[in-house]
């Protein structure tokens, strides 16, 4: 309400329009169950995203949170943000497709080290980099469109070209864990029948899942819980993480004062901590490695642009 002739006061609200193919990505992990959410962006405010979901066709006002990510639809982040196992199908099937996504994607040339670097914050795992990177390897140097800058004491690749391969969204993921069948119940004895109620009572299935199985863990309470589980054929058991079995026995050790003693008898005698030196030796040891991998491969692109007349080079790192 204003007096009379006296201007109205105006608040403005600037919303900006954004692109077409600007997806929002909504990750969540439930029970390590990772799942993705995409809609498309309709507005951006600066704080809060105007979104149109891709599976409902609802729309709705999404704040900015760490959970809450941004991409093209169709570019290398969107598909490694939506679904992290076909991107780790796609890169299996034509890791070079990804490498120069990603070359194409990046302001300034990336080396090796960098290349391995994006794809692992990406959510690419090292066993999948290190199985396919080699293919990619092995024709990059000379692949139309990639030229290679020198960047400190080594080489780096761009991408120059205008049209990228495409991506194989169709490539086959990783199956899902498959369930166990429970396995039959025998018939029981005529002459030990149980009342029909206590017949009636749900039963856990004898061999579950891999994912049950580390839910159900994760869940314990007792020692009686966490016994029966590890008391499963030795195939399933292997299936927990050894982290998981030890986060529950913590949890039970802190009411037990049984499963307390046991764990302090164990840190007392010193093969936990001796594990765990060796543990750290071993991730050194193989981080040593990793770098020295990356060192012989920048090696190699370095000799062979020397073979190349008329391209000068320096020395790469020691």
């Amino acid at each position: 309400m204003t007096s009379a002739g006296a201007p109205a006061a105006t608040t403005t609200i600037t919303v900006a329009l954004v692109s077409v193919d600007q997806v929002l990505v909504r990750v969540s992990d439930a029970f390590g169950v990772r799942r993705a959410r995409t809609g498309s962006i309709l507005a951006d405010d600066g704080t809060i995203y105007h979104v149109k979901w891709d599976d409902t066709g609802e729309e709705e006002r999404v704040r900015r949170a760490a959970d809450v990510h941004v991409a093209t639809r169709g570019s290398l982040r969107f598909l490694a943000l939506s679904d992290t196992r076909l991107f780790h199908a796609v890169f299996a099937q034509e890791p070079l497709a990804v490498v120069l996504h990603l070359l194409a994607d990046s302001p300034v040339p990336l080396k090796v080290r960098e290349i391995r670097e994006h794809l692992i914050e990406l959510g690419l795992r090292n066993e999948t980099w290190a199985r396919h990177w080699p293919r990619a390897l092995a024709v990059l140097p000379k692949w139309p469109n990639v030229v290679r800058r020198q960047k400190g004491d080594t080489l780096a690749y761009a991408w120059v070209g205008d049209d990228l391969p495409d991506l194989p969204w169709d490539a086959e993921s990783e199956p899902e864990p498959e369930r166990a069948t429970p396995a039959p119940a025998s018939k029981p004895d005529p002459g030990s029948a149980k009342p029909a109620a206590a017949a009636a009572a749900p039963v856990e299935p004898a061999v579950p899942s891999a994912e049950r199985l580390r839910r159900q863990m994760t869940a314990a309470r007792s020692l009686s819980e966490v016994a029966r589980l590890l008391t499963l054929p030795r195939e399933f058991v292997a299936e927990l993480s050894p982290e998981v079995v030890a986060s529950a026995l913590r949890r039970v050790a802190a009411q037990d004062p049984l499963v307390r003693g046991w764990i302090d008898a164990l840190t007392a005698s010193g093969p936990i901590g001796a594990l765990t030196e060796e543990l750290a030796a071993a991730r050194a040891a193989n981080a040593a490695l990793q770098s020295r991998v990356d060192e012989l491969e920048e090696w190699w692109t370095a000799l062979e642009q020397s073979t190349d007349p008329g391209t000068a080079i320096g020395q790469p790192g020691s």
